[in-house]
């Protein structure tokens, strides 16, 4: 018996719940992405017509023009219409990056077929081998190539994890410098900066946005894999908030984004889940270590019985 075949095929079996697991769950995050695009049409739909309203000859745009209050409550109708706006362009891309997901999902799991079939047919030769050769050694050094093997499962889910969790820290960082750079322009801008450095501020601030919704596919992607680690590996670290990340910058930061302030909350919070990020790496790395040592000296154990024998 090949226990290299017996080994991937587990593997193709781990990958096959893994993924089975990713589609399920990429299923469900699209319905709720698809409610909340039809919720925001008709919210951006509402501040669409209240701009609308007070742009019109209304009761309403006379009363604003009498007392002197239009400009101020056309500013506030123009950022709720445009939070409106960006909320709902931002479900929609993620519903598509899900559609795209989805179909990966699929395209994986085609690849890899009927592994169940394939591990039972193999486990049945191995089996008949063990009866035939009745040997006390054999079955110990198989159960050790056993545990060996569910050990190095379990760090392969450990490196995709941490490798999920790096790239999340790297598009939070590159966030991060997005708004550091668009709060230097608000800076500047509350000083006297002129229409340039306005212009240039809403630049950065668009650059943020997307950098913000490209942070939010990956620490999605980084939740997803984590739930692997607790599944495989019965490891659980909690961070919390990863997939409500971008709603909380698009309703703290764009509602009014043309003020300093809220883009420096901004700032905070992309800080803060990035350091969360970072210390949910550091424990998947230590977790991962100990389990490395367990691996070797099962390995070691293994190689001793064969080397005694």
């Amino acid at each position: 018996m090949n226990q290299k075949l017996l080994e991937t095929c587990k593997e193709n079996i781990r990958q096959k719940e893994k993924w089975e697991d990713h589609l399920k769950r990429a299923k469900d995050y699209l319905r709720e992405e698809q409610a909340k695009i039809i919720q925001l049409k008709n919210q951006l739909r509402k501040e669409q017509l209240d701009v609308e309203r007070l742009e019109g000859l209304s009761f309403s745009n006379l009363f604003y023009t009498i007392t002197g209050q239009k400009l101020e409550k056309m500013e506030k109708e123009q950022q709720e219409a445009a939070a409106a706006q960006l909320k709902y362009e931002e479900a929609k891309e993620t519903a598509a990056d899900l559609e795209r997901e989805i179909e990966e999902i699929k395209q994986k799991l085609t690849n890899l077929g009927d592994p169940i079939k394939k591990y039972e047919q193999l486990m049945h030769e191995k089996e008949k081998q063990l009866q035939s050769s009745n040997s006390k050694l054999t079955v110990e050094i198989d159960e050790l190539s056993e545990e060996e093997a569910n050990k190095k499962l379990i760090l392969n889910e450990l490196k995709e994890a941490i490798s999920a969790g790096n790239q999340a820290s790297s598009a939070l960082s590159i966030a991060i410098s997005s708004l550091n750079s668009a709060k230097g322009w608000s800076t500047w801008d509350l000083f006297g900066g002129g229409m340039v450095s306005t212009a240039i501020k809403h630049s950065k601030i668009n650059d943020a946005k997307s950098d913000i919704h490209h942070a939010q596919r990956k620490l999605r992607h980084f939740e997803e894999e984590m739930k692997d680690v607790q599944k495989f590996a019965s490891y659980s670290i909690h961070i919390g908030d990863m997939l409500t990340f971008a709603d909380y910058f698009f309703d703290g930061f764009i509602v009014d984004w043309m003020v300093h302030g809220k883009i420096n909350d901004s700032l905070k919070q992309t800080e803060k889940m990035k350091y969360k990020v970072d210390q949910a790496i550091d424990s998947l790395i230590e977790f991962q270590t100990e389990i490395q040592t367990e691996k070797e000296q099962i390995k070691q154990q293994r190689i001793r019985l064969i080397e005694e024998a």
